[in-house]
């Protein structure tokens, strides 16, 4: 599932780079690759946290919806410290 999605990240961003970017040098391609690939996992982080912070807290946000933004508050530290 999700590890076959990270081994076909560079080939799809390889494809994209050469056709739809039309990059001519191998130096460049590896460039827009690795770039790509940066920003996805910075967003696949930004993502797992924030998700596991609503998931981990939206029984409490149901029953509190005034006091969403504090419960997130004291709730991303907890999963922040995954990493």
């Amino acid at each position: 599932g999700f590890l076959g999605l990270i081994m076909l990240l560079p080939i799809v961003f390889e494809y994209i780079a050469k056709s739809y970017e039309k990059r001519k040098t191998k130096s460049d391609v590896e460039r827009s690759v690795v770039s790509r690939y940066f920003y996805y996992q910075l967003a696949n982080i930004y993502i797992s946290v924030t998700a596991g912070s609503l998931w981990k807290s939206a029984a409490d946000i149901i029953a509190r919806p005034s006091y969403g933004l504090e419960i997130l508050g004291n709730s991303l530290p907890t999963v922040v410290g995954y990493f």
